[in-house]
């Protein structure tokens, strides 16, 4: 299968999962993240803001903020690059062309999350070697092209798969993370 195929018919699952089901694999995905080491020890998380039919991060972002831990968040450029701001729930949010909820807020430069404890990507699919499947548009796999930090994607068990094909550009992933659990890349 493609990857154009292999979309189409992931974000089809996703399309057809319930609000109930999206919402209690959020739940899941936060209390396994909130309780591992790595994020125990964290001053600063990069995470996504969710779109509708992703795995969830609100509860995540919740959890994180609750702690004590500075959340930043992307912000997408015109050039197809990724700054980031940090996140405040009470700041206004801007909704991109790509449908996407971002903070107004001064932005921190491109190399923001190399300062942070792990940076949590959303993904399509995740495969047995850390191939992350996003939606094609190769945000993700610039900013993170030359980061020394963790990166973690958020998926649906279902999105766990053996293998992805994948270009030489790809950045893996160090660890997906599903409601079933954490999936650390060997």
């Amino acid at each position: 299968m493609s990857k154009d195929e292999l979309r189409t018919d992931l974000l089809r699952r996703r399309r057809e999962m319930s609000d109930d089901a999206r919402a209690e694999a959020a739940e899941a995905i936060a209390l396994h993240l909130l309780v591992a080491p790595l994020i125990s020890s964290a001053s600063r998380v990069a995470c996504y803001v969710s779109m509708a039919t992703e795995p969830g991060t609100a509860p995540l972002i919740e959890g994180l903020l609750a702690r004590g831990i500075e959340v930043i968040v992307p912000l997408s450029l015109a050039d197809g690059t990724l700054d980031w701001a940090v996140y405040d729930p009470a700041a206004t949010t801007t909704v991109t062309p790509l449908g996407i909820a971002e903070p107004e807020g001064p932005p921190l430069g491109s190399t923001a999350v190399q300062d942070c404890a792990l940076v949590i990507v959303p993904a399509l699919a995740v495969d047995h070697s850390g191939i992350r499947l996003g939606r094609g548009a190769g945000y993700y796999d610039r900013a993170l092209a030359n980061t020394t930090r963790p990166v973690c994607a958020l998926v649906f068990a279902h999105e766990l798969l053996e293998s992805i094909p994948h270009e030489p550009h790809d950045v893996p992933v160090s660890m997906a993370v599903t409601p079933n659990g954490i999936f650390h890349v060997p």
